[in-house]
């Protein structure tokens, strides 16, 4: 698992996920699948997001879109 800490947020990418590439944002009661497109596209919404945490983690993701992208390669290439 490949991770990195964003604020009050934990970006992670898991060695034995499915694609298409994507990473899991996991905030305070909820969790995000983000694919790592370019923009980043959410894909699901798990628990009770605020749209402001919502917003928060897509912006989280894109900021860091490269590394995420590495850790998926890494892990599933």
């Amino acid at each position: 698992m490949s991770s990195i800490r964003v604020d009050h947020l934990r970006v992670v990418v898991y060695p034995n996920d499915h694609p298409p590439p994507h990473a899991h944002v996991l905030g305070p009661g909820w969790e995000l699948r983000v694919e790592l497109s370019d923009p980043p596209a959410l894909m699901t919404i798990g628990g009770k997001a605020k749209t402001n945490d919502i917003g928060f983690a897509l912006m989280a993701v894109a900021d860091h879109l490269g590394h995420l992208r590495k850790f998926w390669s890494d892990l599933h290439d």
